[in-house]
């Protein structure tokens, strides 16, 4: 495996000599400022561009002398290099941060397409504080590399001097940390799924405890929400539960939907629209627009089956009252009546139920969203692609009209909506 080093060069070139030397890299690459007087010179010209030129006047006497070196070979000189064993990256103004981190990116790139399993180390102890602040932040936020800086005793404030040794940095929890803020964003738009590989990815990387422990929790959750997100209810309340004391209120909505604990029966429908509310969030919107259409069929066949012990899908003739079964024989299939979602809020409108009496009074409503949904792919009947206006119509109509028919009965089945950024804050 291949030792490159990338090192940010400024004024004083004891701390790059030391690294080379230490290091002792197959090739190197000197990020330096260019023109008369910037670091690119120190790297192999001629004469001594790594002398300390600085004077310094006795207040005495008035005497004229260097408080330094005034020789110095170029640093390529200083530590062996031959002329295949680095290359020179120059910028042209080493305080344009923007300037300073593209160039980097670039350089990080041709690395890994020329170099790709290398052992990359970047050492920002040298250059303009800009340059510095620009290699470390490549540094940090390319996995493959190593973070150094030349640690060693300063004489004054403006340089690190001989005597300096390059240590490797422990960028992991910065770049954790990193990760976990652009995590924030994904997981307030519901991409549990995105989020869990990514952070499998980072357990990887060699990290302090606190921050291992943190990431193995955040991916946990992450892992019940995604099962959840995905209507897996069993499976994601069996991860949750360990973690009670942060989601109790979602622990219990989850024990209600599967029927474990006391509930109004209608938790899948609230679960539904809450759904239906995160596909659109990710802009989704055939799919936001599916779930609304499905809770408003689900919220009937519900109230059959609880108050009339009628089950749709295994609906027989002979169930019904008397007075309706010769209106519904022709709907037999197999032995089955056959209702969609309109015949089953109208048989509750028959039946005297207030859900069907509700139906009864917003049926112009509720039809012109169902007409919506089968206009597109998604809906079976047409191709048109449904926007956001389409499914906010939607929502205003069926979302409206589930939660004030349950209202009107005295039930409330709003549900929390799953959590974002707050899985990754204990």
């Amino acid at each position: 495996m291949e030792k490159i080093l990338v090192l940010s060069v400024g004024g004083s070139p004891e701390p790059i000599i030391n690294a080379i030397k230490i290091y002792k890299p197959d090739l190197v690459y000197f990020f330096c400022s260019s023109g008369p007087k910037g670091s690119e010179r120190t790297i192999d010209s001629p004469g001594d561009p790594c002398g300390d030129k600085r004077k310094s006047k006795c207040t005495e006497c008035g005497y004229e002398y260097y408080p330094g070196n005034p020789r110095g070979k170029a640093i390529v000189f200083q530590t062996g290099l031959e002329k295949g064993q680095y290359e020179i990256v120059t910028i042209d103004d080493p305080d344009d941060l923007t300037e300073c981190y593209e160039k980097l990116l670039n350089l990080a790139e041709t690395i890994k397409e020329k170099y790709d399993n290398s052992q990359v180390i970047a050492n920002y102890t040298g250059g303009t504080k800009t340059m510095s602040a620009a290699l470390a932040l490549v540094g940090i936020m390319t996995q493959q590399w190593d973070l150094s800086l030349n640690i060693g005793p300063r004489q004054d404030l403006i340089k690190v001097r001989s005597g300096d040794a390059p240590v490797v940095i422990d960028k992991w929890r910065i770049f954790c940390q990193y990760q976990m803020d652009f995590f924030e964003g994904l997981l307030d738009n519901y991409h549990y799924g995105f989020v869990i590989p990514s952070i499998s990815e980072i357990l990887l990387k060699p990290l302090d405890k606190s921050s291992r422990d943190k990431l193995i929790e955040a991916r946990v959750i992450c892992e019940a929400f995604d099962l959840w997100d995905k209507f897996n209810h069993p499976e994601a309340l069996e991860l949750l539960e360990p973690h009670g004391s942060r989601f109790s209120s979602y622990i219990i909505n989850l024990k209600k939907i599967l029927g474990k604990t006391k509930s109004t029966g209608y938790e899948l429908v609230s679960d539904l629209l809450n759904n239906a509310e995160r596909r659109a969030v990710q802009k989704h919107y055939d799919d936001a627009i599916a779930r609304l259409y499905r809770a408003a069929e689900m919220f009937a066949q519900i109230r059959l089956e609880k108050e009339y012990g009628y089950k749709t899908g295994d609906l027989r003739l002979e169930q019904l009252p008397e007075n309706l079964q010769a209106e519904y024989k022709e709907r037999i299939r197999d032995e089955k009546l056959l209702l969609g979602l309109r015949e089953d809020y109208i048989l509750l409108f028959k039946l005297g139920d207030p859900f069907g009496l509700k139906f009864d009074q917003n049926e112009g409503r509720i039809i012109d969203a169902v007409k919506r949904r089968n206009s597109s792919i998604s809906g079976g009947h047409g191709q048109t692609p449904l926007k956001e206006e389409d499914y906010l119509f939607v929502k205003d109509r069926i979302t409206g009209f589930i939660l004030e028919t349950a209202g009107e009965i005295g039930l409330n089945i709003e549900m929390e909506q799953l959590p974002g950024r707050d899985i990754l804050h204990t």
